[in-house]
């Protein structure tokens, strides 16, 4: 993960494959090389956040306000692995 292009052409990707729509602000994005980790925050929560993993190989949760769904951030681990699913599935 290089630049915003390439976060973008990321959350793209992860909303086809899981049929799922993510915020387009982003207010934080840690990563973590050493563990191979992304975080992504769209918004502070207010309420409690509960996560839900998506429909990858790879371990992603998505967070959300648990009183009104709303989404709040996304935490990959393993985000090397997720780049190549998600390109081994664009190109097939």
């Amino acid at each position: 993960m290089k630049t915003s292009s390439d976060l973008k052409r990321l959350i793209d990707s992860l909303e086809r494959k899981c049929g799922i729509t993510l915020p387009r602000e982003v207010t934080e994005v840690y990563l973590d090389r050493d563990h191979n980790l992304l975080f992504i925050r769209f918004s502070k929560s207010d309420e409690q956040e509960v996560g839900e993993p998506l429909c990858t190989r790879t371990l992603v949760t998505l967070f959300t306000e648990e009183k009104t769904g709303k989404v709040t951030a996304l935490e990959i681990i393993g985000i090397s692995d997720l780049l190549e699913e998600l390109s081994n599935e664009s190109s097939e």
